[in-house]
């Protein structure tokens, strides 16, 4: 749609469910908006007919959401408000009301993970944090273990501090696309100081079954579990409490479906912070009590005051990108309005026709037999002539590691969009 459309459409479809309320009293008057959402998604199993209506992406047939989600029409009113804001109305007020939307914006996100408040950090990205977890340990004379279903990015960062710093690598290739604690156990001792594992592997889907289990065999060695959760958190249930995660992270553009790059969240146990993690990024501010600073300095103080940071605001670094909190507090809002159960429900049978039907067509799968994510990859003997068909017929999604077909249905397709892809690749 173009914008000018696209504005009057959200201003006619829920217009009272587009409000935040720590950006109410920024808009003129006839503009505030009750901070409510539509029947549809209210009340026990959602309407997903009418949830596809909330994402005008839905025109066309997207399942590259482990690429990028789309936002619905209530997180891309929210970050319209807020650009208006600093258009019109920048500075009044300023600080207090920000404040208010930063914490329950942190709040929603930790009650997501079943991880106290004052375990979460704003990011700037997932692998962002990866690395500043890893720049906050001290590592000297002990080793990580990871496999080579993690993040290619951040497998980067460990292989450049393996080469620079002698950081000692134990590498688990997989041999079938998955892997268990079990697997791990050789793998891990007593200078062990870090499991790093990505929960989905933005590869093939794999969702790690048995994480309390590699975090136990971490625990029993003196390590700690780091989670990349970004292709899992808002698609599939992610418990940090049950799962026994110590450190994890995500950006928003993916299944938190909160728009834009450059913000996401960091989560560090409580217990952990400022101690096995360190703050790798130093903020905050100095008080001079010094002529000509103030007129009568107290002799008592030092000249120049400071003091650390205390809690996960440690981690953070100058002001957050405000665009990203307020697009992810209202897609947390939509989120918890569906359900993470019954979005997981709601993309299961769409996944398994992918899975029955693919391989009957000459696609085997590479994700494993029953895995529980939204992500199924399709090996294939001619990607590109694939895509020139799917791309023909208006339908998205991803080809990776050469011949490997990523597909990644969410909460506003279903059965037809699948049927669809099906029948082009037949």
């Amino acid at each position: 749609m173009k914008r000018l459309s696209f504005l009057k459409s959200i201003a006619g479809v829920g217009a009272s469910t587009l409000g935040l309320s720590a950006l109410s009293s920024f808009m003129p008057d006839n503009s505030k908006q009750a901070d409510t959402f539509p029947s549809h998604l209210t009340g026990g199993v959602p309407d997903f007919n009418k949830v596809r209506k909330d994402f005008p992406r839905a025109k066309e047939i997207y399942m590259d959401n482990a690429s990028t989600h789309p936002t619905s029409i209530y997180t891309a009113a929210a970050v319209h408000r807020i650009t208006e804001w600093t258009k019109n109305d920048v500075g009044v007020p300023w600080w207090p009301a920000w404040a208010e939307s930063k914490q329950e914006c942190k709040n929603r996100f930790a009650e997501l993970i079943n991880a106290d408040h004052e375990e979460i950090a704003f990011a700037r990205s997932t692998v962002t944090s990866e690395n500043d977890m890893l720049n906050g340990m001290d590592l000297t004379g002990g080793n990580v273990v990871l496999t080579d279903l993690h993040y290619t990015e951040s497998i980067h960062g460990y292989k450049i501090r393996e080469l620079r710093d002698g950081l000692k690598l134990k590498f688990f290739k997989t041999k079938d696309w998955q892997y268990t604690a079990k697997d791990l156990e050789p793998l891990v001792d007593k200078k062990t100081k870090l499991i790093a594992i990505t929960l989905v592997s933005n590869v093939n889907g794999f969702l790690v079954k048995d994480v309390k289990a590699i975090s136990d065999l971490a625990h029993a060695n003196g390590a700690i579990l780091y989670a990349d959760i970004i292709q899992g958190v808002g698609a599939v249930p992610v418990d940090v409490k049950a799962m026994g995660i110590d450190v994890a992270a995500c950006s928003t553009f993916k299944w938190l479906q909160g728009g834009g790059k450059g913000f996401g969240f960091f989560y560090v146990r409580k217990d952990l912070q400022d101690t096995v993690v360190r703050p790798s990024h130093l903020d905050g501010g100095v008080e001079f009590n010094y002529a000509p600073w103030v007129d009568k300095p107290d002799p008592s103080r030092d000249e120049i005051i400071f003091s650390p940071q205390k809690g996960p605001s440690m981690y953070e670094v100058s002001y957050p990108n405000y665009e990203g909190v307020i697009g992810a507090l209202e897609s947390l809002k939509y989120i918890k309005e569906l359900g993470v159960t019954n979005i997981r429900n709601h993309v299961r049978p769409l996944t398994d026709r992918l899975a029955k039907e693919m391989p009957r067509l000459g696609y085997p799968s590479i994700t494993p037999e029953g895995n529980e994510s939204p992500i199924i990859s399709f090996a294939f003997k001619n990607p590109a002539e694939a895509m020139r068909k799917l791309e023909s017929a208006k339908i998205h999604v991803a080809m990776r590691f050469g011949n490997k077909m990523r597909i990644s249905p969410s909460v506003f397709n279903n059965l037809a969009d699948i049927d669809r892809l099906l029948e082009v690749l037949s």
